[in-house]
């Protein structure tokens, strides 16, 4: 092989070696992409998902200090439900 095209093969070596390069730098460059709109939506999801829950809390939490029988009554009901449950399996 000459001197001219061991150069050539050597620079279209070169030229498809950085061309791979540049294709590894852009696919890395979009999955970080990807990943921090991942990870935005589910700390969005989980910021929500806990502000639904304080909101559920303060209203049940309402709930049985108004009516703190009635939910002494419902605590009793479910756990005498759950224990005749129990004591059917067992």
């Amino acid at each position: 092989m000459s001197e001219n095209n061991k150069d050539r093969a050597a620079n279209g070596a070169a030229e498809a070696a950085e061309a791979g390069a540049d294709y590894a730098r852009a696919a890395r460059a979009a999955a970080t992409e990807r990943l921090e709109e991942a990870q935005e939506h589910i700390d969005r999801a989980i910021a929500d998902g806990r502000h639904e829950f304080e909101a559920i809390a303060a209203r049940s939490t309402q709930v049985v200090r108004d009516n703190p029988l009635l939910a002494v009554a419902g605590a009793v009901g479910v756990g005498l439900l759950l224990g005749l449950a129990w004591r059917k399996k067992g």
